[in-house]
């Protein structure tokens, strides 16, 4: 159907077609209400399924006033007709319905993913993530946002510190974007600031291995670093990767441009370094939340010189999804190329809210 319009429409008018075609449009991809899920004390709950994250089962009906979060371990059966997307923890991802069953004969593999032609049966603790296959871009983001701020009347000193990142996930690619931003000094005094913006992509290639690339922008005053910029490939290997927690590691080659500046001498510098490095991820059903990460760069155009970024984060639930957190990190080089502090440390805590 093709609809023409001719003449002038005032602008009110056209927002209200528009809504009102969006409006007419909806209720056809309207998803289902009627997934079932029993908890092993007995509960029965009917609804819409949002989400499984980080050990928490999303379910939504009209007769909540909002969605509950159940523990995912507690579930003793499932059934939806819904189509999902489901992420184990071998890496592999599938697109199916689910189905939780309890009989006896399937108690190692107790969850069933409804293909096009057959059903697969995995343990529920393999699963560690599911999502409507049809849900848009933003609903594929997670991420979180932290504020801390410090104040010391005593000698007017001050820190402030932003921290954001979110990761889109799609089938077996991600990527990550994050921003560190540290801003600390004192009202009638001198101050510091420390910036790193980043962005992480990884595809799974096999259950056990993954390719991915980096690119990063760095800035501290603290080590007279105007600028470095950062880019590079890698491969890694899962360690562990559970229902909640996962573990990896992963080495590849990085090529960085630096420029330094001081008082005495300016200077900008080619640096090519191996890459190695950890990530480690644990969390809790709705207590805590730590991520650890720790990149060493050995160079390989500076005989002697090797750099270390180092961060970690704690965080721990206050209600639905704000929380209490403290983060620490550090960067280290061993051979700056001027005159300049070889390390950067810092310590905050900070209320943040995940989504």
């Amino acid at each position: 159907m093709r609809i023409k319009f001719t003449g002038q429409i005032p602008l009110w008018r056209s927002i209200i077609v528009t809504l009102a075609i969006l409006l007419g449009i909806m209720p056809a991809s309207a998803r289902r209400d009627d997934d079932v899920v029993i908890l092993k004390n007995g509960d029965r709950l009917t609804g819409e399924i949002k989400r499984l994250q980080r050990g928490e089962l999303s379910l939504y009906a009209s007769y909540m006033t909002e969605a509950v979060r159940l523990d995912w371990s507690k579930v003793e059966r499932l059934e939806s007709k819904s189509t999902f997307i489901i992420f184990l923890t071998n890496g592999s991802v599938f697109t199916g319905s689910l189905q939780v069953v309890s009989e006896a004969g399937h108690a190692d593999q107790n969850l069933l993913i409804g293909l096009d032609n057959e059903r697969l049966k995995v343990k529920q603790s393999d699963v560690i993530k599911i999502m409507p296959a049809e849900e848009n871009f933003w609903h594929h983001l997670e991420g979180s946002v932290d504020f801390g701020f410090n104040f010391t009347s005593g000698n007017s000193q001050y820190q402030a510190e932003l921290l954001a990142s979110t990761t889109y996930r799609r089938g077996d690619h991600s990527l990550t974007a994050s921003v560190d931003t540290v801003f600390s000094g004192q009202t009638k005094g001198g101050s510091t600031a420390r910036t790193q913006l980043t962005f992480d992509y990884s595809k799974q290639l096999t259950p056990k291995y993954y390719v991915g690339g980096l690119f990063d922008l760095l800035s501290s005053d603290q080590q007279s670093l105007e600028l470095r910029t950062s880019a590079g490939g890698l491969i890694g290997r899962n360690i562990r990767r559970t229902e909640n927690t996962r573990w990896s590691v992963f080495g590849g080659v990085v090529g960085a441009r630096e420029k330094y500046s001081s008082i005495t001498s300016q200077s900008r510098t080619t640096d090519v370094a191996a890459i190695t490095g950890t990530d480690f991820l644990t969390f809790r059903f709705t207590k805590t939340d730590i991520r650890s990460r720790l990149v060493m760069y050995p160079s390989l155009t500076t005989p002697g010189r090797v750099r270390m970024q180092a961060t970690s984060y704690l965080r721990i639930k206050l209600a639905r999804d704000f929380f209490w957190g403290f983060h620490v990190y550090e960067n280290f080089d061993s051979k700056p190329p001027i005159s300049a502090n070889k390390n950067d440390l810092g310590v905050s805590t900070s209320l943040g809210w995940k989504f």
